[in-house]
């Protein structure tokens, strides 16, 4: 299983607190990580964990938090020989805190000064080693090369659609299966049914349409298989930073599988719902036989 990853990668900084503070006060911060973040990024490591040979392309500035981002994937085993850093620049960062006694979320970041992506930077040729290519639609002009690119070549494309509508719209009809939120898919869309948001999307080329609902599970058409609902597991939330990005890899790794829409949509959130156990996205990722023996179950 050979995946290539392309897109956003970040630093995590994720604080938990009892409450938020008010005015000057000062508030205790019982829990604190720094890890990576993104939603290809995190994908690839979820991957990597499950098994999958992992490639992610990024970029960063040439500072000492780009490394750092590079080390959160380079440590989890994806390859990183084709990132790209932006020389002087100032790299991205998030900082995210959140409210234990109600679950709310306080989240702030900066792109630095890094430039996009160019194409002139990514040699969209690398597709033709992967058995799957996962973008998240941040760098439009590089990945919707990449995704004709292996659509020709009949490799899977999972595209994370959560970003500039207007740059999506290309990007969706060369997807093989669209992620979305139910909120970035209504508006994409501009409807409200559930199955009518995946019909939707699927008018616009992709085979597989997913709509993620948070705490109700998700739903997703596909043309083979109809329309699915799959409810979401209860747990005990401590942070949903990242859950999405767990599930986005899930995803790519039910793709992989071949697996039928019930078990990858099980698996996708059964894997969301155990990042949302601790802090960040990457702290939590359960193991691949954990998780498929809960969904056997």
């Amino acid at each position: 299983m050979r995946v290539l990853s392309v897109g956003h990668c970040t630093l995590d900084h994720i604080g938990l607190v009892e409450y938020f503070a008010r005015d000057d006060e000062e508030v205790e911060m019982p829990t604190f990580s720094v890890q990576g973040g993104g939603a290809a990024a995190t994908a690839a490591v979820a991957l990597a964990r499950w098994g999958a040979s992992t490639r992610f392309i990024g970029k960063v500035g040439d500072d000492q938090r780009g490394e750092r981002i590079e080390r959160t994937l380079s440590d989890e085993g994806v390859a990183t020989d084709h990132f790209v850093y932006d020389k002087g620049k100032i790299s991205q960062v998030r900082f995210v805190l959140v409210e234990a006694s109600s679950g709310d979320r306080h989240a702030y970041s900066t792109p630095g000064n890094v430039g996009s992506l160019q194409s002139e930077e990514v040699d969209s040729g690398l597709v033709d080693d992967h058995d799957l290519l996962i973008v998240d639609g941040v760098f439009p002009e590089v990945t919707t090369a990449m995704m004709k690119r292996a659509r020709k070549s009949d490799i899977p494309v999972v595209l994370k659609a959560d970003h500039d509508r207007e740059a999506l719209t290309e990007c969706i009809s060369h997807a093989s299966v669209v992620v979305a939120s139910e909120r970035e898919a209504s508006a994409f869309t501009g409807v409200g049914r559930l199955e009518g948001i995946c019909e939707a999307f699927l008018e616009r080329g992709p085979d597989v349409a997913i709509v993620t609902l948070g705490d109700e599970g998700a739903v997703a058409l596909s043309r083979n298989e109809g329309f699915t609902r799959v409810g979401a597991r209860s747990i005990k939330m401590v942070d949903p930073t990242g859950a999405a990005d767990v599930f986005l890899g899930a995803v790519g790794l039910g793709v992989l599988q071949k697996w039928g829409l019930e078990k990858l949509i099980g698996f996708a959130n059964a894997a969301a719902a155990v990042a949302c156990t601790g802090p960040g996205g990457r702290s939590s990722i359960a193991d691949r036989a954990t998780l498929e023996s809960e969904i056997a179950g």
